[in-house]
This record gives C-alpha cells, sequence and structure tokens, in this order.
C-alpha cells in the first residue's frame, strides 16, 4: 500500500481496499440494528508494478452483509454477485472453496469468481465471511474487460 507523509507531515495511506474498513466500523454502522447491508464504490490503490487488467488505481464495487451470522452473510453476499454478474450477461465461474489471502476473512475461506478470456488476472470479483458478517468486492476496471470480452448474442 502507499503510505507517505502530509505537507503538514501526518501518515497518510491510501487504501488497498474497502472491506477492513467496513469490519473496523461494523458497530458504528450498525447503529444499534441487528443487521445491515451496505453497498459502496471506492477508489483503491495498489503500490505494485501495473500489468493487464491490474492497475496502480482502480475502482472497487463493494457489498457487505454486516450480522451477527457470518455464514448466512456469505451465502447472500455470493447470491448476489452471481445474480448482479448474470445480469450483465458475463460468464464466469464461480469458485467457493477459494482461500482468501487477507487475514479478517475467516479460516482463509472465501469464494472467487473468474472470467477465463481475461488471461492472468481473470478473478474479478471476491469475498467471504468474516466476524462482522461477509461481503465481497469486483473490480470495476476487470468487470468492464470482463464485459468486452463476452461474445456478442
Amino acid at each position: 500500500m502507499w503510505t507517505f507523509a502530509d505537507k503538514s507531515g501526518r501518515a497518510c495511506c491510501l487504501i488497498p481496499e474497502a472491506t477492513a474498513l467496513f469490519q473496523e466500523q461494523a458497530d458504528t454502522l450498525l447503529g444499534g440494528a441487528s443487521e445491515r447491508m451496505l453497498f459502496y464504490v471506492a477508489r483503491c490503490y495498489r503500490y505494485e508494478r501495473p500489468q493487464a487488467g491490474r492497475y496502480r488505481e482502480f475502482t472497487q464495487l463493494g457489498f457487505e452483509y454486516l450480522c451477527a451470522e457470518p455464514e448466512r452473510a456469505a451465502a447472500c453476499s455470493v447470491e448476489i454477485a452471481t445474480g448482479f454478474l448474470d445480469s450483465l450477461g458475463v460468464r464466469y465461474d464461480l469458485d467457493c472453496t477459494a482461500r482468501r489471502g487477507l487475514s479478517y476473512y475467516l479460516g482463509g475461506q472465501g469464494f472467487e469468481m473468474r472470467c477465463a478470456a481475461l488471461g492472468a488476472q481473470q478473478q474479478i470479483a471476491g469475498g467471504g465471511a468474516y466476524r462482522e458478517g461477509a461481503g465481497f468486492g469486483i473490480g470495476l476496471e476487470r468487470l468492464w474487460l470482463a464485459m468486452s470480452a463476452r461474445p456478442e448474442v
């Protein structure tokens, strides 16, 4: 991730993804409710070499289902993600046994949605359950590439 000091010398960081922010603020976002579904669009940044379909700056479309039942929230997240991609006509492979590299997912378990037509950078969505609920993120730029790669009907 990119970290730097601002003009006043304060530490700053450009977010590499948004899910952790929702987990950190789960109690505040719930506001006394037992559950809450949230959708967001966030500009995110990676400090690494750009590649085809993997850019330093990207847009994350996200869904978070905050609740005390992560397994139920995860099932709902998969259903919403598949419904969204299906509505766009994107062909994808769903892997519900994916091991996610982000430490906040319960047991590292999660799900990934891949579009083989994109080559090496074929993941277009990923998510899973965490202590405060579950959710997923979709890379908008990669989604656009997947939509462009689909055969015309």
